[in-house]
């Protein structure tokens, strides 16, 4: 469920009977997520295609709209507990994600209107938001705002009034209508939906410091309130698995910032990112990128980046092995991954080759076309989050990747045109 965890969503589409611009755009791209998982056929793969085509409509306003999807197939283990491998299933899903958008553009401002609903079997989610910019005089200083707020729906167990310890999960047998989730209804007996309601608020500052030095700071905040429970995942506590427990609210927020610094001599510019996070159920990280990017003639551009990500485990987050032989920590037990003490590092590099009209438009149609060939290597390292000392054996973290020396790999294809 929740593919959009897995892999990020889109941006615009459309086209309108008026004399094209050369800011009007076309984009179309495919990525693959390739991740090995110990002890399981098959891994985790996703394929992620998608589809973005803007206009402008006289001088003043943008029509953006959009369309991609996530097509995911792998295997997973159905109880987090110290022989999770063995207990692995396979399972696939598809999900579908629209978005339209208006903007509305000054000399030195913008204003953007968005709206976006994803669907797969499990999940509904109803996105709608807004951005906003200005460049302050001088156009050294750029100031953005967003905001957007989802209205989300979780497909889950009917589990009626049972406690915590005696919920069962859901299965992929379970029926899950898209339409029960839009409507309001339920499978009596069977599934209900649950809501999840998600505010999400940005702040970014930009700032040329020099002709060739760039300084942008950005804050980030999020509110989610309603069920976030993976309705699938159960979780060996004692003698019992019953499906994860977490809590309903939670606050998140991080600071960024990036340097961007070009230089002239070689046609070339280094980048800096340093980023902060911190929420209320006090899983704490942190990362750090550096990326050059270098000219290749007039045509080619490419960039290598790399990046170090560390994070500490949720308040109620504990190795299987504890869960399993001592009890949870709290009201509260899951086996999510996302909520580990866990150490990753990315290595990429990114090829774009640059077409440039002249006076005959690139294949006929385009003044720029630029063609995108990315890829990614992931490194995982899963940390114990409870006492090194009492977890000898290793077995307190038990996940199905983490072994090898690639964990997974992303490509991407991309071709974006101009006219």
């Amino acid at each position: 469920m929740q593919l959009a965890r897995i892999i990020g969503s889109l941006l615009a589409v459309a086209a309108l009977g008026h004399v094209a611009h050369a800011d009007d755009r076309a984009e179309v791209s495919t990525s693959l997520f390739e991740e090995k998982r110990d002890g399981t056929k098959g891994g985790l793969t996703v394929v992620h295609p998608q589809a973005d085509f803007g206009v402008d409509i006289g001088r003043y306003v943008t029509f953006d709209a959009g369309y991609a999807a996530d097509a995911v197939t792998g295997a997973t283990a159905t109880v987090y507990q110290v022989d999770a491998v063995s207990s692995a299933t396979s399972f696939s899903d598809l999900r579908h994600e629209g978005t339209l958008a208006l903007g509305f553009k000054g000399r030195r401002s913008q204003l953007t209107f968005s709206s976006t609903v994803g669907t797969e079997r499990d999940y509904l989610s109803r996105q709608f938001g807004g951005a906003a910019s200005i460049d302050l005089p001088g156009r050294n200083t750029t100031v953005a705002l967003a905001y957007s707020h989802s209205f989300d729906e979780v497909c889950d167990k009917d589990n009626g009034d049972a406690m915590p310890l005696e919920r069962k999960a859901l299965t992929g047998a379970d029926p899950c209508d898209k339409t029960a989730g839009l409507f309001g209804k339920d499978h009596a007996g069977a599934t209900v939906w649950h809501r999840l309601s998600i505010d999400t608020a940005q702040t970014t500052l930009t700032q040329n410091l020099s002709p060739t030095l760039n300084l942008q700071i950005a804050a980030y905040g999020q509110i989610l309130n309603g069920f976030q429970s993976n309705p699938y995942r159960r979780v060996k506590v004692g003698q019992n698995s019953p499906q994860e427990h977490i809590p309903n609210e939670r606050a998140r927020w991080s600071l960024t910032a990036r340097v961007n610094r070009f230089l002239p001599k070689l046609h070339a510019a280094v980048h800096f990112g340093a980023r902060f996070y911190d929420d209320t159920w006090r899983v704490v990280g942190g990362d750090v990128e550096l990326a050059y990017s270098q000219y290749i003639g007039n045509s080619l551009l490419l960039k290598i980046h790399a990046r170090v990500y560390q994070q500490t485990a949720a308040n109620f987050f504990r190795d299987a092995f504890f869960y399993q032989t001592l009890e949870t920590a709290g009201e509260y037990y899951t086996g999510d991954r996302e909520l580990s003490p866990v150490r990753n590092a990315v290595f990429g590099a990114k090829l774009t080759m640059i077409s440039l009209g002249g006076d005959k438009p690139v294949w006929g149609l385009f003044d720029k076309l630029q063609f995108n060939l990315k890829g990614e290597v992931l490194l995982i390292d899963n940390l114990a989050a409870d006492s090194k000392a009492d977890n000898t054996a290793g077995i307190g973290q038990q996940f199905l990747y983490g072994n090898s020396l690639i964990d997974a790999i992303v490509i991407q294809l991309g071709l974006l045109g101009n006219y």
